[in-house]
C-alpha cells in the first residue's frame, strides 16, 4: 500500500506535457560568438542577416549541426533607421522586393524560413507586405513575425497566401542585465505553460549567452523542452529550404551525423570561473535599433563632430533667452493611449 501511495504521487508530481519553447537568436552573421551559441547542446534557432561576415559560413554551420536556420531579413523602422543596403523599404516596387530577397536566399540557401530585423514600419504597411509574404509563399517558406509593432500586416497576407505564420511572444535582452534576463526568462516560462509553447527572441550578446549557457539546463526539471522553431509549424507542413526552392535548386551540403548530448548536469560548473562566461573578442552588433548604437556607427564611419553627436547635446549648455515670452501658450489635449501587455509589443517601433 505503501509503495502504491509513493507511485501515485510521483505521477503526480510529473509535469503533464512538456512545454515547448523555442528560442530563436536573431542577428547572426556579425561575431565570433554566434559559433559559440552554436556549440550550445540546444535546438536554438538562428536568424542569420543576408551579406554579413559570418553569414553564410554560420548558416552553413547551423545546417550541418541540424538547427533549424532561417533568413532574418532588414526592412525599414519607424525610426526610418536602415543599417542595411540590403533592407526592404516601402518607397521598393515588387520587383525590387523580390530581387531583395532572391539575393538574400542565395547568401543564406540553408533558411527555412524568414523573420524581420526591425521593420516596425515596413510590416504595418498592407501593399509591401502582400508583395513579401507572397515571395516567401512562392518559396515555399514560413514567415515569423517578430511583432515590432501592435499593428503588424503578416497575419492577414500569411493567411492570403496561406503559408505558415509564427509570431514572437518574448524578447529576452531588450535589458541585458542579469535581473532582467532572468525575468523575461521566467515570462518565457510562464506563457509557455500556460499556452503550451512559446517563441523567445534573443541575440549574441555575451551576457544572453552567458545566461542561456547556465539557464537553458533547467527547463527539463520544469516541463519545459527547447525545440526547433519549426517543430511548432503545422504537422503536416513539409519544412522545405531556400536552396530546394529556387529557380534553379542549389545542392547543400552532407550534414553531420546527429549526436545525441547528455544535458543533464552538463552546466553544473559552467560557470565556476569568471573566464568562462567572458568572450575576448569586444562584440558590437550594429543591426539593432538602438539609438547609441547607430549613433556610434554612423560617427565611426563618418566622423560626425562631438557637437553634432546628439549624444553629447544634454551635456552642451544653452544660451540665455534674449526675449522672454510674455505669454503662455495652453498645453495640447492628450489622448488617453490604451496600453498592451509588454511582451505583445516590439523592442522598436
Amino acid at each position: 500500500m505503501k509503495y502504491l501511495l509513493s507511485l501515485a504521487f510521483a505521477l503526480c508530481s510529473l509535469p503533464s506535457v512538456a512545454a515547448k519553447v523555442a528560442i530563436v537568436i536573431d542577428d547572426i552573421g556579425y561575431h565570433q560568438i554566434d559559433y559559440k551559441l552554436l556549440e550550445l547542446p540546444y535546438d536554438l534557432t538562428f536568424a542569420v542577416i543576408p551579406h554579413t561576415t559570418h553569414s553564410n559560413a554560420v548558416a552553413k554551420a547551423a545546417y550541418q549541426k541540424h538547427r533549424d536556420v532561417i533568413l532574418h531579413m532588414p526592412m525599414e523602422s519607424a525610426r526610418r533607421a536602415d543599417l542595411s543596403k540590403n533592407a526592404l523599404k516601402i518607397t521598393m516596387s515588387r520587383s525590387q522586393i523580390e530581387h531583395k530577397l532572391q539575393a538574400a536566399f542565395a547568401d543564406v540557401p540553408y533558411a527555412i524560413g524568414v523573420n524581420n530585423h526591425m521593420g516596425s514600419y515596413f510590416t504595418e504597411q498592407a501593399e509591401v507586405m502582400d508583395w513579401t509574404l507572397g515571395y516567401i509563399a512562392k518559396r515555399q517558406l514560413f514567415f515569423l513575425d517578430s511583432k515590432t509593432t501592435a499593428r503588424s500586416q503578416a497575419g492577414v497576407y500569411a493567411t492570403k497566401h496561406q503559408m505558415p505564420l509564427l509570431t514572437r511572444q518574448v524578447f529576452l535582452d531588450n535589458d541585458r542585465s542579469y535581473k532582467a534576463l532572468d525575468k523575461q526568462f521566467k515570462l518565457m516560462i510562464k506563457l509557455a505553460k500556460q499556452h503550451q509553447y512559446a517563441i523567445a527572441i534573443g541575440h549574441p550578446y555575451p551576457e544572453t549567452y552567458a545566461y542561456l549557457k547556465k539557464n537553458l539546463a533547467t527547463l527539463a526539471a520544469q516541463g519545459i523542452e527547447v525545440v526547433k522553431l519549426s517543430a511548432l509549424l503545422p504537422a503536416d507542413y513539409q519544412v522545405m529550404t531556400a536552396a530546394q526552392t529556387a529557380d534553379h535548386p542549389l545542392s547543400l551540403p552532407e550534414r553531420d551525423p546527429v549526436q545525441l548530448v547528455a544535458v543533464n548536469g552538463m552546466e553544473n560548473n559552467l560557470m565556476n570561473t569568471q573566464a568562462k562566461t567572458q568572450i575576448s573578442e569586444p562584440v558590437f552588433v550594429p543591426a539593432i535599433e538602438e539609438p547609441a548604437a547607430i549613433i556610434a556607427m554612423y560617427s565611426q564611419q563618418w566622423e560626425i563632430p562631438e557637437l553634432l553627436n546628439p549624444l553629447t547635446l544634454a551635456a552642451i549648455t544653452p544660451a540665455p533667452v534674449l526675449i522672454q515670452k510674455p505669454w503662455n501658450l495652453p498645453e495640447p489635449a492628450k489622448k488617453p493611449v490604451k496600453s498592451l501587455p509588454f511582451y505583445q509589443l516590439g523592442s522598436s517601433f
